[in-house]
Formats: structure tokens, sequence, C-alpha cells
């Protein structure tokens, strides 16, 4: 590892961890486009589920109590059910294509984030899809918040419940992805070490989130989020394409 690389890593991990602690989603689709172009795709996928581990596992303590229980514990399955569908994906893919993929699905979806669509279904069946859907684009782009925020926005969860429902779901669901990946040979020593290498930046960004949290105004934040996402994904698509 140069430590240049790492460097970029430990930055990309503290702004992730500060928008994700601030809105309760955004890391994954921050980080990963990014880390797209330093590290390679294929090990993006397993350094972005180890670095959210870290970072909803110390979330965890301070938002957890607040989750709905039962509507998580509905998505974690369905979430299980669909990573291994995903995992295939990963390890097919050629690393070009699969780079052009993850840049489209943060443009998509930045762009129905931003319009405000939700998904307004309710009950366990739709629990289980949302977590399914949500596990497919896991282990093949380590992007699996989209549907989650889609849905949790849909059932209009308060701002605390919310960032603690998708703690909750992000920290149970991306460990089983890192195992997966582990199990599959797709995490490899240097995933590992950047991810070790980049926890205390991550840490820094989670703690300032936690403390900006009452402070910012959400629309405008979430503004700076679009905006920050919409950059990162142009960038990895023009990377890919060019």
């Amino acid at each position: 590892m140069d430590p240049a690389t790492v460097g970029i890593v430990m930055a990309l991990a503290a702004v992730a961890s500060l928008i994700q602690a601030l809105s309760g989603f955004g890391f994954s689709l921050f980080i990963v486009p990014f880390l797209a172009m330093v590290v390679g795709p294929k090990e993006t996928v397993a350094l972005a589920n180890l670095l959210g581990t870290a970072v909803n596992l110390t979330q965890l303590r301070s938002v957890g109590r607040a989750a709905e229980r039962g509507m998580t514990a509905r998505m974690i399955a369905g979430c299980y059910a669909g990573m291994p569908l995903g995992l295939a994906v990963l390890l097919a893919a050629e690393p070009r294509a699969l780079q052009a993929g993850i840049a489209v699905c943060v443009l998509a979806f930045t762009g129905v984030l931003a319009r405000g669509w939700q998904l307004r279904g309710r009950g366990p069946g739709w629990d289980f899809g949302t977590g399914f859907a949500s596990g497919i684009l896991n282990t093949s782009t380590s992007m699996s918040g989209p549907p989650v925020v889609l849905y949790l926005q849909g059932r209009r969860l308060g701002p605390l419940a919310f960032r603690g429902t998708t703690t909750v779901y992000f920290l149970a669901t991306s460990g089983g992805a890192v195992a997966m990946l582990l199990a599959s040979g797709a995490l490899t020593g240097r995933a590992a070490a950047l991810a070790a290498a980049a926890f205390p930046a991550s840490q820094v960004g989670r703690l300032a989130g936690n403390r900006l949290f009452r402070r910012f105004d959400e629309r405008r934040f979430r503004l700076l989020v679009f905006a920050i996402l919409l950059a990162s994904a142009c960038s990895a698509l023009a990377n890919a394409l060019l």
C-alpha cells in the first residue's frame, strides 16, 4: 500500500462517515464510486462493507434503541436471501463493466432520492422484498442503502427512528456481506489493511456528524449530499468509459 492510497481512503472514510451520521444514509453511495477509481471496483465492495460494519457498530450505542425492530428483522432476512445473488454478479462481472454499473446505479439512485420518491407499501412482504433488493445490491456493488432509504421514507419514520433502523440494518447486513466475501475469496488482505488504516478517520467523521446532527439545516445538507453523489458518480463513470 502506498501512502497516497492510504491517505485518500482515510479522507473518503471520514467524509462518508460524517454523511452517514448526519443523515442515516449515504456512506456507500458516497464512498464506493471514489474507491472504485482508487482500488478497483471488486476490492471496493469488500472495503466498503468492512468500513460500513465498523462505522455502524460504533454508531449502534447512540441510536440503536430507536430502531423499528420487527421491520428491521424482516428486512435483514430478505437481505440475506438476496446477497448470494449479488455475490454471483460480483464474481462474474468484468471490472470495468462493474465500475460503470456502480456509477450508473449511483446516478439513478441520487436522482430518485433527490426527487423525494418513496416506496409506500407496508407489511411483512414489503419489508422482506426491500431487504432482498438491498441484499443483491450489497454484495454486487456495496450500495445496499437506496431501497431501504426509499422504503423507510415511505413509512415516514422520525429522524431518530430512521437513523436507528438504518444503523441496525446496515450493521447486520454488512457484517454478513463481509463473511460471504471472505468465504468466496473476494476479501483481500489489502482491503482489510486499508479498512484498518481508515477506521480512526471514519470515527472522527462519525463523531463530528453526531455533534452536528441537531445543528444542520436538513434540506440544505441533503442538497449538498446529492451534489457530492452526483459528482462522484460522474467521475467514476468517466473513469470507467475512458
